[in-house]
């Protein structure tokens, strides 16, 4: 039996979210050799055809390169997902994810990334699904890591020798666009795609510093508007700063003096925002590219013996 060479396809990976999802063709090194992405997210797979939708999504590379196992990652793990896979306790490593694989019935062997579970100093449930992945490659090279996740539910993940130890969850996104369109202040502003640099600052320190008093200060936005402190065009980003910055106070407070180093991870748009915002509160920080996210699957696969079916089959 000859095996393919470090640069042939040997597995192929997918980060399969709510709204949309992104494949990975992966060689035997974790080299990504080719990338597809679309808006089959798990809320937007029709009655439910998950197997159809993996099909449409990875058909031409299994007819280039033939049948070679996958692994999934994301909400299509989630009970409302393809299948369910259940979460592992902190802390949490590759061996953790690799042991914890839940498998898909399919012609070609398909397994789905478990989350991660915890619970915080009052004992409140809280989960990560999909972002593991992405914090393990991200501290790959890193002793001590802080990941930033910005998005609708905005994680706080600590990486400690390649393992998740800590991590946390706030509902920023959500908040951001419930408080914007389904209350009083959505009679008041005007949307705009472009955020002050000054409005959002103006946001961010005041979140930051009135942290408690969250409730209040958003409302500030609504009397802003009314007194002419606050243009209408700029409610939303100004709403932006507001819980970016009370998330960062909840973060660092959380995390106490000696926080680890810093990184973003996610849109280039949020992470810009988010970097501005944890200068404006005397944190520094750093985006971090996806370039060891192709050998974190790699690897979940090789510890769980997945790539000896790719091996079989050749």
């Amino acid at each position: 039996m000859s095996l393919p060479s470090s640069h042939s396809a040997v597995l192929v990976a997918i980060d399969w979210g709510t709204t949309n999802r992104r494949g990975y063709l992966l060689d035997t090194n974790g080299g990504t050799l080719d990338t597809c992405e679309d808006e089959l997210g798990l809320v937007n797979v029709v009655n439910k055809e998950f197997s159809e939708a993996f099909k449409l999504l990875t058909a031409s590379w299994m007819e280039e390169h033939g049948p070679m196992p996958a692994v999934l990652s994301g909400m299509v793990g989630a009970s409302t997902g393809w299948v369910e896979a259940k979460y592992c306790s902190l802390p949490a490593g590759l061996d953790d994810l690799a042991q914890n694989l839940q498998s898909v019935p399919m012609d070609s062997p398909v397994w789905i990334v478990p989350g991660v579970r915890t619970r915080d100093d009052i004992h409140t449930p809280d989960v990560i699904r999909g972002e593991e992945i992405q914090a393990i490659a991200a501290g790959a090279s890193n002793e001590n890591l802080l990941i930033v996740a910005p998005g609708t539910h905005s994680k706080w993940i600590q990486i400690k020798d390649g393992r998740i130890v800590w991590f946390t969850t706030f509902m920023t996104g959500d908040v951001h666009a419930a408080v914007l369109n389904h209350t009083v202040i959505s009679q008041l502003h005007i949307f705009n795609s472009v955020v002050s640099p000054e409005v959002f600052a103006l946001g961010v320190k005041t979140g930051y510093s009135q942290n408690a008093n969250l409730t209040h200060v958003i409302f500030g936005a609504r009397t802003r508007v009314l007194f002419k402190d606050l243009e209408p065009k700029d409610v939303s980003g100004y709403l932006s700063g507001l819980l970016i910055g009370a998330e960062i106070s909840g973060g660092l407070s959380t995390l106490g003096t000696s926080f680890p180093k810093i990184s973003l991870i996610g849109s280039e748009h949020l992470c810009a925002l988010y970097r501005k915002a944890f200068e404006l509160c005397g944190a520094d920080c750093n985006p971090v590219t996806e370039s060891a996210i192709g050998k974190t699957y790699i690897d979940i696969a090789k510890r769980a013996g997945l790539l000896e079916c790719r091996y079989e089959c050749l």
